[in-house]
């Protein structure tokens, strides 16, 4: 315990230092599958002191469905200033969120004054475009990087003022810490675009894959004093009621190293030590991180290739050898970023 509260007293000190405005920040999410995508986003949008939120693109298959849920947690925070992007659909896959973002339209989010595009992947081109040498963008991209590679595929130096922060692959460690690599789904479900993804020129590449984002669930103590906010804050009872819905409908059968449910704790949170790295930028603690020239293979595996590969800050192991005291360190973070979100605009 005594690291968890050393920790949280140096990162707010370095927040002070290096946080004097927000970024500019683009989402890529493919929100509704998996829980994840919710908690980052929500962890994003309560952290404005940390990300100017300029654009939400919804990435593969059910893109509509998914703009829908990012448009209700938009209106929880009254954040109808910010754009959501379709991007193309792809095919149908299990959105298990929906259900709680089915009585808020996205004609209602247009009507309280929201902006939907359509053509999701013109609106990140023109986005992406807005990024200069002095105004340098966020891109965190938590979901197959579909939209992203059709738009550098079109124009490839849109990526040269960004610095992309990905949840993908799988270096050392497979899924449920096995020590053989797996095929991570965000690359897996979209080979051709992580390789484009991870090919391109970014003007900094921090990856979360699952050799760390394993181990990042949020239980114990934390999610019990998270619960106890549940009547007083609007933020925490969207979090409780949509993963309500999402374990209902089948979120309870998605695998992990910990058992979950809403009573005791979270799903694993692999997308948001992706949004986490992007606000703490440029410290990766309480991750140890490594530059590795990595490549995506044609079946979708992440490997190190130094003759091929980009150099990507690949996340490999948390700063304690148990892990979890690392992610109860993020969660407690995240979780009180969502119970006191910040008023900056």
């Amino acid at each position: 315990m005594n690291f968890i509260k050393r920790f949280l007293l140096s990162f707010s000190s370095l927040l002070l230092l290096t946080n004097s405005s927000p970024v500019p920040t683009i989402l890529d999410t493919d929100i509704g599958t998996d829980y994840d995508d919710q908690v980052a986003l929500t962890y994003i949008l309560a952290r404005s002191d940390l990300f100017d939120l300029k654009l939400v693109i919804c990435s593969s298959f059910n893109t509509t469905a998914r703009a829908q849920i990012v448009a209700k947690t938009l209106s929880v925070f009254k954040r109808f200033h910010v754009p959501i992007a379709i991007g193309n659909i792809t095919g149908v896959n299990n959105v298990w969120e929906f259900e709680w973002a089915q009585d808020y339209s996205l004609e209602q989010f247009s009507s309280d004054g929201g902006t939907v595009y359509q053509n999701g992947e013109e609106a990140l081109a023109n986005e992406m475009g807005k990024a200069t040498s002095e105004n340098i963008y966020h891109y965190i991209q938590i979901g197959p990087a579909t939209s992203l590679a059709h738009v550098l595929e079109s124009n490839p130096s849109l990526s040269k003022y960004i610095r992309l922060f990905a949840m993908a692959g799988s270096i050392y460690y497979g899924y449920d810490n096995t020590s053989t690599p797996s095929k991570e789904y965000n690359v897996a479900t979209d080979i051709p675009a992580a390789q484009i993804m991870f090919s391109s020129e970014w003007l900094y590449f921090g990856l979360a894959p699952i050799d760390c984002t394993n181990f990042m669930q949020f239980n114990g103590l934390i999610w019990q004093q998270f619960l106890n906010y549940v009547i007083s804050s609007s933020a925490v009872r969207s979090i409780l009621t949509s993963y309500a819905v999402w374990y209902a409908n089948g979120g309870k059968n998605i695998d992990a190293m910990e058992p979950f449910s809403p009573g005791t704790g979270t799903s694993t949170m692999h997308d948001v030590l992706a949004a986490f790295l992007a606000g703490a930028y440029t410290d990766v603690s309480p991750t140890i991180s490594e530059i590795l020239p990595l490549v995506i293979t044609r079946d979708g595996y992440t490997q190190v290739n130094a003759s091929h590969g980009k150099g990507v800050n690949s996340c490999l192991k948390f700063e304690t050898s148990n892990p979890y005291l690392s992610t109860t360190v993020v969660g407690s973070i995240v979780l009180e970023s969502i119970i006191k979100p910040t008023n900056k605009s």
